[in-house]
């Protein structure tokens, strides 16, 4: 036999086991559909449930803060350039979110005149003034109210220097503002302003009068004592404890 009838028989027996084993093979599997096609599987779509619900703001404002506090903290103890670098990039970012915030919250306040704190307070010079004046008006219509219910004892002394200086801006208040006045002389004297001034019987230390010139409210009625003044105060500074201490009290 010839080397070429050799090799054309082993080329044949080889031939022959492939076929039988892709053969075999195919009896072996199962049915897979035509030419062995097995369809891809579809992924299948996430539902609400499998999705992880967002965070709340509040919490994410909260996580912020604490990142922003933590990165400040990790700067300042170790201040190297990545650390000093993450920190000012968060500080960034907050500030981007506080320009934003603000920039909304002047369209609402724009839009939204009944949140607009400027309409009953302007910020403008010309309307402040406005507003103040009316402030004045209505504080002075409270103060010639309360004459009607309270009076003033002002215990002084001629030889007090600050009584002889106060006792004028005394009495401009109650001449405006229509509140009686009884001066109350702790040495026996009477001042230019107050010639009815009458001795202290004892008065000051149930009152606790401790110093002079001292300017008390008084509310004959209800015997209510209310300290306006103690030492020399501006009438302007009257005013101010009137409101404070019995207008918004009452209020």
């Amino acid at each position: 036999m010839t080397s070429h009838n050799i090799s054309l028989r082993l080329l044949t027996l080889s031939f022959c086991f492939f076929i039988s084993n892709v053969h075999a093979g195919y009896i072996e599997r199962k049915a897979e559909g035509w030419h062995f096609y097995e369809p891809l599987e579809v992924p299948q779509e996430k539902t609400e449930e499998d999705t992880p619900s967002p965070q709340a703001p509040e919490e994410r404002l909260k996580a912020f803060k604490a990142e922003v506090e933590r990165l400040k903290q990790v700067a300042v103890m170790e201040p190297t350039f990545e650390n000093v670098k993450a920190y000012m990039v968060i500080q960034k970012e907050l500030m981007d979110k506080s320009e934003a915030f603000t920039s909304k919250w002047m369209e609402v306040v724009f839009t939204t005149p009944s949140l607009d704190y400027s309409v009953e307070h302007p910020t403008s010079q010309s309307g402040r003034h406005v507003y103040l004046d009316q402030q004045k008006q209505k504080m002075d219509q409270e103060v010639y109210k309360l004459a009607q219910s309270h009076g003033l004892f002002f215990f002084v002394s001629s030889s007090c220097a600050y009584c002889k200086k106060f006792a004028p801006i005394v009495k401009a208040f109650s001449q405006q503002y229509g509140w009686e006045v009884m001066a109350i002389s702790m040495d026996g004297t009477t001042l230019p302003e107050f010639p009815d001034a009458v001795n202290d019987n004892g008065v000051s230390a149930k009152l606790g009068v401790e110093s002079l010139p001292t300017l008390l409210a008084v509310n004959p009625q209800t015997e209510e004592i209310i300290p306006l003044s103690n030492g020399l105060s501006s009438q302007q500074q009257i005013l101010d404890r009137i409101r404070v201490l019995i207008i918004e009290r009452k209020n």
